[in-house]
């Protein structure tokens, strides 16, 4: 499922038709090493993480297998969809986040999605954030359009896609990646980005905690991922 989500997705996201339609198969890892601001509060409120699935833990950070990848080989513009998860436990109380996604749109940036198995809205929730992307990029939405209609079989493939992605749980947008970049070699490249809370995730959390407990912006970490091309 997440590699055709990754499939489809890089064709509509990369913005690109015809010749410059030329996107690479990824695969490698994604090691997220959290800030210490968010290793102290996660402690001040009583929270443990765990991986789960096929993410590891060492040395204070966390390793995400890559289960596909698409992008375009000169700017990386796509994503990377990842394996695994983490779990956040509080006494008897947990929740996970996992199948994380991270996209970067040219002209829009880049940003970390992350699935809440269980929580309420799912697909209904995805679509009204997809609404919503495409009316503050109306750009960006004009070129994903027209590439839809170029491309049709691939446009059934993406929402067969999404709808599975997002059919086990909410979707939402767990980070904005800034300060991105790149060391590239013949196969091969070294991304890297700092991670930032989202208003969304922000609010969700100041949900959960029944008090204003953390602004949108705050430091999550720091990525790093070691891609090659596939082939």
């Amino acid at each position: 499922m997440l590699a055709a989500l990754a499939a489809s997705l890089a064709l509509l996201l990369v913005g690109a038709t015809g010749a410059q339609a030329k996107v690479v198969e990824l695969t490698g890892t994604t090691t997220f090493t959290p800030s210490s601001e968010a290793t102290q509060f996660l402690a001040k409120h009583g929270v443990t993480v765990a991986p789960t699935g096929e993410a590891t833990a060492q040395d204070g950070s966390f390793a995400f297998p890559i289960a596909a990848g698409f992008g375009n080989p000169r700017t990386y513009n796509g994503l990377l969809a990842h394996k695994g998860g983490l779990q956040f436990t509080k006494g008897d109380r947990s929740a996970v986040l996992q199948r994380f996604v991270a996209v970067r749109i040219r002209g829009a940036g880049a940003v970390l999605l992350a699935q809440i198995p269980g929580l309420k809205g799912g697909c209904g929730h995805l679509r009204q954030a997809l609404h919503a992307f495409a009316l503050e990029h109306p750009a960006v939405g004009k070129r994903i359009r027209q590439v839809a209609r170029n491309h049709p079989k691939a446009t059934r493939h993406l929402l067969r896609a999404v709808w599975n992605y997002c059919k086990g749980g909410r979707v939402i947008v767990l980070a904005r990646l800034t300060n991105l970049s790149k060391e590239a070699t013949y196969n091969s490249a070294v991304l890297k980005a700092d991670l930032k809370l989202s208003g969304q995730a922000a609010r969700l959390v100041n949900k959960i905690a029944g008090e204003h407990a953390v602004n949108p912006g705050a430091p999550l970490g720091s990525a790093e991922s070691n891609v090659t091309v596939v082939g």
